[in-house]
């Protein structure tokens, strides 16, 4: 038994060793709109993958960040799979954990786009902490995320003024990273976005508002588990009128019984639900602080891999963002999500770059969404593989 670890810690170690050196920043990255007064957004949600991250996955996202040319990347959570990531030695999980992280993180640096963090359940659910994966993260010369020590409650809840492009010390918008934290044992659900960190949400958004003659910051929040609101905007609707919308079906085995859930069109700006979402077992005051402090024009969210909808409720716009990882669920909504904003206003734009929309037309890139997508049968996914390598090897003789 001993000699097999020493030959598995002996194997990490020189993965490890294969990871590029890099100082932690000297100098802090300041976020600032471009000359043209805007500033773009790419939100990564649920990589979900450990060291061994398929290909089609870290493909795409290079591929993304090229062909979108964002200014800072958030990374909304669950980006890599701690049990993807873990062999139960912490020594090694350390290891396992900075390789795991590497493999995204590496072709940010390499393309020089700053990229902010924020925790989800899945990223230390085994030895390696988030305070340790932060500390990780802060080792790349592109990361602006912050551990907040011990003065809140989970690890990462920060902000991030954007200056504006014409005075580099007015701040012109801000956004909030928040660690929505992982499981609430006591309840046997999902945890929450706990109190200290919202009275830090309002004493810190109260300052902004102070600095900037007493008028708010328009501001943005992303974070990994969705607040409970999002339940006041769907609805249960009768079987005969399902098909009216994009529901949701679920069935309940002990009465052999479907209900249809939607959102209520009245919210829903565009979008799709393709599962219920799973916010966490308590029904914080977030929402509420939100709402009353008026900054906040919308909230982004990760989780729900297949739900890509935006709703506005109270005056406050609700994002889902589907999955990029193709090692975890997902469905058709594979991607990831643009937000463009403009200095000056609160209008902003976004969208959903799919996978299989970015790659249409392109035989080979079709047939590798249905053989690494787990929603598919066994036989498609064969089937699939063939024809992937047959696609594959044309398109290069074609050459």
């Amino acid at each position: 038994m001993k000699k097999a670890l020493s030959i598995i810690l002996a194997f990490v170690l020189a993965f490890g060793m294969l990871l590029p050196a890099s100082a932690a920043n000297e100098a802090e990255t300041k976020l600032q709109f471009n000359d043209d007064g805007k500033f773009r957004i790419m939100q990564i949600a649920d990589i979900q993958d450990g060291p061994l991250l398929l290909e089609i996955t870290r493909n795409y996202i290079e591929e993304m960040v090229r062909y979108a040319n964002p200014d800072l990347i958030v990374l909304t959570g669950d980006n890599i799979s701690a049990g993807a990531s873990s062999l139960g030695i912490h020594a090694i999980d350390l290891i396992l954990t900075e390789i795991a992280i590497d493999r995204f993180m590496s072709i940010f640096e390499e393309y020089g786009v700053p990229v902010a963090v924020v925790f989800g359940n899945h990223d230390a659910e085994e030895l390696v902490t988030k305070e340790e994966q932060m500390a990780m993260y802060n080792e790349y010369d592109c990361c602006v995320a912050i551990d907040d020590g011990n003065a809140l409650y989970g690890c990462g809840t920060y902000n991030l003024p954007i200056y504006s492009s014409t005075d580099a010390n007015k701040i012109a918008y801000n956004l909030w990273m928040i660690d929505s934290n992982m499981y609430d044992e006591e309840n046997d659900g999902y945890d929450h976005v706990h109190q200290d960190q919202i009275d830090w949400y309002i004493k810190t958004s109260n300052e902004l508002k102070a600095q900037n003659g007493g008028k708010v910051v328009p501001s943005m929040m992303f974070q990994h588990i969705i607040i409970n609101e999002i339940y006041d905007v769907i609805t249960e609707v009768p079987a005969s009128e399902k098909d009216n919308y994009e529901y949701v079906e679920e069935y309940n085995e002990d009465t052999g019984v479907s209900k249809y859930y939607a959102i209520m069109p009245k919210y829903l700006k565009t979008g799709e639900l393709n599962e219920m979402p799973c916010p966490g077992t308590v029904d914080s005051n977030q929402f509420e602080a939100v709402v009353a402090q008026g900054d906040v024009v919308a909230m982004f969210f990760g989780h729900d891999h297949k739900n890509t909808y935006e709703v506005n409720y109270q005056g406050v716009d609700i994002v889902n963002t589907p999955g990029v990882g193709f090692n975890s669920y997902g469905d058709h909504n594979r991607g990831v999500r643009i937000i463009d904003i403009k200095e000056g206003t609160t209008d902003y734009d976004t969208s959903v770059i799919r996978y299989q929309d970015y790659y249409a037309g392109d035989k080979a890139a079709a047939e590798r969404f249905v053989l690494y997508g787990g929603e598919f049968e066994v036989a498609d996914r064969i089937a699939a593989f063939f024809k992937y390598i047959w696609f594959s090897v044309t398109a290069i003789l074609s050459f």
